[in-house]
C-alpha cells in the first residue's frame, strides 16, 4: 500500500487528512522491522494521539501478519475511556463508506467493548476472538485480567480473558506517566513472554506488544538503552513545519503567577479567593474558563462563588451517572471542540466555568477559553496547560497560576512540596509562554525531577505469574499475593480510599428487620447478612462512589448529625 493510499483511507476514516507523525507509525506499523511497533509515542497534546486506534486498524486490514489482531487502549480516566470509546464507534460507522470496502473486507468486522465502570462488557471482543477488536479500558480493569484476576468475572472466564488480552494485542497505554508501576507490569509481561516463547531466534505466536503514549513522558520504556532511544516516535521536522502542528504547538497561552501568603490557612480560602477573582475576570465576555485544584475541598469552595447556572465542577469522586450527566450537560459542551458538540442544542453565550481535580487534567478531549489554577507537579501543570487553546484558534489565551510563597507546613516540607517547587521554578522560566513548544525546550532532566512522587513498583517473577494463574484455587495461597499493588504500585503519600455506594433497597432492608425485631426478635445479622445481599444484587461500578477515607468519614458525620 503506497503513501497516498494509506492517507485516503485516513482520512475517510477520521474526516481529516493525517498529520506527518501518523503516515510515519503507519510506516513502521507495516514495515519488516522486528520492532515494528514503537516502544513509545511520545507526542503533544492536541495532535490525534487517540487516533493510533485508525492506524492500527488500516494496518491491520493491510498487513494482517505484521499487526496484532486486537487493540486494547488502556487509560487510567473513566471518562477518557468512554470518550475513546465513542471515537472508535465513529471509526466503526465510518468503515461502512463506500471508499472504504476494500478495507472493510479486508477486516471482516470490528467488535467494540469497554472495560470499566458504567458500561457493562457487552463481551463482542471475547465471543469471536478471531474478530478484530478494540478494548477501551481502566488500568484496573484491563491489569486485573492480564493477571487472571478479573474483577466482577468469574473464576472460569479469569484464564480465558487473560488469554485474550495477553495474545495477539497491541496494548496502547495512554498518558503512561500517570500509572508507572502499570508500565512496568506490561513491559514485564511481555518481556517474559519473549523470554518463554522464543524457540532459538524466532517467535512461535502471537505475544503481547506494548506502546506507550505520553504527551508527558516520566521516562522512556525500560527496555535496553540503545533500543528505546531508537524506537520511541515523536515530531520530526516535517511535523513542526506542518501548518497546523505548528499552530499547535506554538498556541498563545499567556502565563502568569499570583503568590498567596498560605494556601493552608483558613481552608485555603486565600487561595479559593484568588482563583475566583481572576475566573470571574472573564465573566460577561462570552468565554469557557477552566479552573483546576488539586483538593476536592477547594473545588467545592470554588464552585459556591461562581455562577451558578454558568458553573459544572469534574471530580474523581463523581458516580458514573453523575459523570454521564456532566458531559451531557450544556455548559460542558462549550468545552468541547465543535465537531464533538450536540448539534441540535443551542449552547449558552454567556461565559461558563468547569471546575476540575486533577480527573480533568488527563486525555479528556477538552479546550478552554482560559484557565486559573493552584500549583501542583509538572506533570499534572502540563497537563492542565494542554486543556487550553489546545488547537491555536485563540490569540488572547491567559493562565494564572496561584501559588504559595513558601512551601509545607509547621515548617517541615514533604515531598510532594519539593516537587511544586521545583515545578514553580520551572515555569517561570518560561517567561510568560506556556506552549507545548516552550515546555519542551525546558531541561528534560530537570522537568522529570518535578514530576509528583513516583510509587514503589513492586517486582514481578515468572513464579508470580504462575501463582496468579491457578485460576481453580479460589482460596488465599501462599505467594500469591492481590494483583492490586502491582497495578498501581505503593505509595506511602497516597491516603486510603473508601468507595461508597447508594441503594434504594437499604430503606426497605431497614423497615423488614425493624419488623422483625419487633415481632419475631430474629437475629438481624443472620437474617440479612450483607455478603450475601451483595451476592445477590451485586455492586454496579455506576452505583459507586471513590474518595478519601477521612472525606467519606467526615461526610457520613454530617449525615448522621442530620
Amino acid at each position: 500500500m503506497n503513501e497516498s493510499s494509506f492517507a485516503n483511507d485516513f482520512a475517510a476514516l477520521t474526516g481529516h487528512a493525517p498529520f506527518p507523525w501518523q503516515e510515519t507509525l503507519y510506516d513502521q506499523f507495516v514495515s519488516d522491522r522486528d520492532d515494528n511497533i514503537p516502544a513509545c509515542c511520545d507526542i503533544p497534546t492536541g495532535l490525534g494521539k487517540t487516533l493510533v486506534i485508525a492506524i492500527w486498524l488500516i494496518a491491520l486490514g493491510k498487513q494482517r501478519s505484521k499487526i496484532p489482531r486486537r487493540l486494547v487502549y488502556v487509560v487510567n480516566r473513566r471518562t477518557v475511556v468512554d470518550q475513546t470509546t465513542d471515537e472508535v464507534e465513529n471509526l466503526r460507522c465510518n468503515l461502512k463508506k463506500p471508499e472504504l470496502k476494500s478495507l472493510r473486507d479486508q477486516l471482516g468486522g470490528l467488535a467494540i467493548s469497554t472495560l470499566r465502570g458504567q458500561f457493562a462488557d457487552n463481551q463482542e471482543w471475547s465471543a469471536d476472538p478471531s474478530k478484530p477488536a478494540v478494548i477501551c479500558g481502566t488500568v484496573d480493569m484491563i491489569g486485573s485480567r492480564l493477571l487472571f484476576g478479573g474483577y466482577r468475572i468469574g473464576f472460569k472466564s479469569r484464564p480465558l480473558q487473560a488469554g485474550f488480552l495477553g495474545q495477539d494485542v497491541l496494548l496502547v497505554h495512554d498518558e503512561a506517566h500517570l500509572e508507572p508501576a502499570f508500565q512496568s507490569l506490561i513491559e514485564s509481561i511481555a518481556k517474559e513472554q519473549q523470554r518463554e516463547n522464543t524457540d532459538g531466534s524466532r517467535v512461535t505466536w502471537p505475544t503481547l506488544r506494548v506502546m506507550a503514549l505520553s504527551a508527558t513522558a516520566r521516562s522512556r520504556p525500560s527496555e535496553d538503552a540503545n533500543a528505546q532511544k531508537s524506537n520511541v516516535l515523536g515530531l520530526s521536522s516535517e511535523d513542526r513545519q506542518h501548518s497546523d502542528v505548528k499552530k499547535r504547538i506554538e498556541a498563545t497561552k499567556t502565563l502568569t503567577f499570583l503568590p498567596v501568603d498560605d494556601e493552608n490557612k483558613n481552608k485555603s480560602k486565600e487561595l479559593v479567593d484568588e482563583i475566583v477573582e481572576r475566573a470571574l475576570g472573564h465573566e460577561n465576555i462570552g468565554r469557557a474558563v477552566l479552573v483546576f485544584a488539586h483538593m476536592v475541598e477547594v473545588v467545592e469552595e470554588i464552585v459556591k462563588k461562581l455562577p451558578k447556572n454558568a458553573t459544572k465542577q469534574l471530580t474523581g469522586t463523581l458516580r458514573g451517572l453523575e459523570r454521564e450527566q456532566l458531559v451531557k450537560s450544556l455548559v460542558f459542551q462549550r468545552f468541547l471542540p465543535e465537531a464533538n458538540r450536540n448539534p441540535e442544542t443551542a449552547l449558552p453565550k454567556e461565559t461558563v466555568y468547569l471546575v476540575c481535580t486533577s480527573a480533568g487534567e488527563v486525555g479528556v478531549n477538552i479546550s478552554a477559553d482560559h484557565l486559573v489554577c493552584d500549583l501542583s507537579t509538572f506533570d499534572s501543570m502540563a497537563q492542565r496547560f494542554g486543556r487550553v487553546n489546545r488547537f491555536g484558534e485563540q490569540d488572547d489565551t491567559e493562565i494564572h497560576v496561584v501559588h504559595p510563597i513558601s512551601f509545607g507546613k509547621d515548617g517541615k516540607t514533604s515531598e510532594r512540596d519539593e516537587r511544586r517547587r521545583k515545578t514553580l521554578a520551572l515555569l517561570k522560566q518560561l517567561d510568560g509562554d506556556a506552549s507545548p513548544h516552550a515546555l519542551e525546550q525546558l531541561n528534560a532532566e530537570a522537568r522529570r525531577e518535578a514530576f509528583a512522587p513516583e510509587p514503589t513498583i513492586l517486582p514481578t517473577s515468572d513464579i508470580l505469574f504462575d501463582a496468579w494463574s491457578l485460576t481453580t484455587i479460589r482460596e488465599k495461597m501462599p505467594g500469591r499475593p492481590p494483583v492490586e499493588p502491582y497495578l498501581h504500585g505503593v505509595s506511602e503519600w497516597d491516603p486510603p480510599q473508601t468507595q461508597v455506594a447508594w441503594r434504594k433497597e437499604v430503606e426497605e432492608v431497614k423497615r423488614v428487620r425493624r419488623e422483625e425485631v419487633e415481632e419475631v426478635k430474629v437475629d438481624l445479622v443472620a437474617r440479612f447478612p450483607p455478603k450475601d445481599l451483595l451476592e445477590a444484587y451485586p455492586l454496579k461500578p455506576h452505583e459507586l462512589l471513590k474518595d478519601r477515607s477521612d472525606r467519606v468519614y467526615k461526610r457520613l458525620v454530617a449525615i448522621a448529625k442530620r
